[in-house]
């Protein structure tokens, strides 16, 4: 469920909104979302024995997206977008902000990814929902605190503000700041009290890419840098991302490398890669994701593979068959690996 947000400066927003009079039509309302039905089975091998999995099972992911816009006399364009899961969750209310758009850029404030992320390319599936670098679906039980993905997460859809460039000659700009990696909702987060371990906070994100079409021959490359701070014994945190992606005849090939460190132990470094082919409605496609986690008493290591398979049966509606293999190893010697198939019906709206 990756979203590209491409554009985005609070004082070229004051100097745009100063003398303006409000367009006369509300904002303009609509409805939009995915849902992801599959059914999986699967082998599960535990290492530390003891440990039995389900073998088969029926999981749903979707998201109902909320969203109302308006354009103001002047040409500024202000709107918003709530996001609704679509089964019972904690998280019901998934990203929620507001945006402002002009010749100028983006500004988007609320709980939302960061510019890094939204920026980022990385190792893609054919399977709705899957995939091995920041998938909504993960058919296996991961042994230890392993990464699963080259996207800067550190922040996820923390309550923060982004500034989006326009795009120049297919090169554009992000940066995001977020207050309290923690903090979502709407209301409570206001005069937080600080205490000894507030866990991360003060992020600032950079993002960075570059798309063009050369003749049929599409390149996207992109580049993010996170550093985040904590008043207590928890750690600080800084890293990077690079992704690029080349299609070319039907052909698509990615890769992709993150970095994080940390002020104490637990730094981690992912790879993704991924190569698909489509044709008509057909498209299949692998793709590979290792990363190592430090423990402080050693590393944690964590590999993933996928060969998948769609058809899109329609606008809309695609259906897919994803054959994965998950291994990890850890440093406290619990090992375990994953042999799983899914059957998968996705629709977007």
């Amino acid at each position: 469920m990756m979203k590209k947000v491409l554009y985005g400066t609070t004082a070229l927003v004051a100097a745009s909104l100063a003398g303006t009079g409000i367009a006369a039509a509300k904002l303009d309302v609509s409805v939009g979302g995915y849902y992801q039905a599959v059914f999986v089975a699967g082998d599960h091998d535990d290492a530390a024995g003891g440990t039995e999995y389900r073998t088969t099972q029926v999981k749903q992911e979707g998201e109902i997206h909320f969203n109302a816009k308006t354009t103001l006399d002047n040409g500024l364009t202000v709107g918003m977008q709530v996001q609704l899961e679509a089964y019972t969750t904690g998280d019901q209310i998934d990203e929620h902000y507001v945006y402002l758009d002009g010749g100028w850029g983006r500004v988007l404030i609320g709980a939302e990814n960061s510019a890094p992320y939204l920026m980022h390319y990385g190792a893609q599936s054919v399977v709705p929902g899957h995939g091995v670098d920041t998938p909504n679906f993960r058919h296996h039980p991961i042994r230890g605190a392993n990464s699963s993905t080259t996207y800067l997460v550190s922040t996820s859809d923390a309550n923060k503000i982004t500034y989006f460039t326009p795009r120049f000659g297919g090169f554009q700009l992000g940066v995001s700041y977020t207050p309290d990696a923690a903090g979502t909702s709407g209301t409570s987060d206001s005069y937080t009290v600080l205490t000894a371990d507030d866990g991360l906070e003060d992020v600032f994100e950079v993002g960075a890419n570059y798309v063009q079409d050369f003749g049929g021959f599409n390149v996207a490359l992109s580049g993010g840098f996170m550093s985040g701070d904590n008043n207590g014994t928890a750690a600080g945190e800084s890293g990077w991302s690079a992704g690029a992606r080349v299609g070319v005849a039907g052909f698509t090939a990615g890769v992709a490398y993150r970095d994080l460190e940390r002020t104490s132990t637990n730094d981690e470094t992912t790879l993704s890669a991924s190569l698909w082919y489509g044709t008509g409605p057909w498209a299949v496609g692998l793709a590979y994701l290792t990363s190592e986690y430090d423990t402080g008493a050693g590393d944690d290591e964590y590999d993933a593979y996928e060969l998948g398979l769609s058809y899109k049966l329609g606008a809309g509606v695609t259906a897919g068959f994803a054959l994965q293999h998950y291994k990890s190893e850890t440093a406290a010697g619990v090992d375990g690996d994953s042999t799983v198939g899914a059957l998968v019906l996705g629709l977007s709206f």
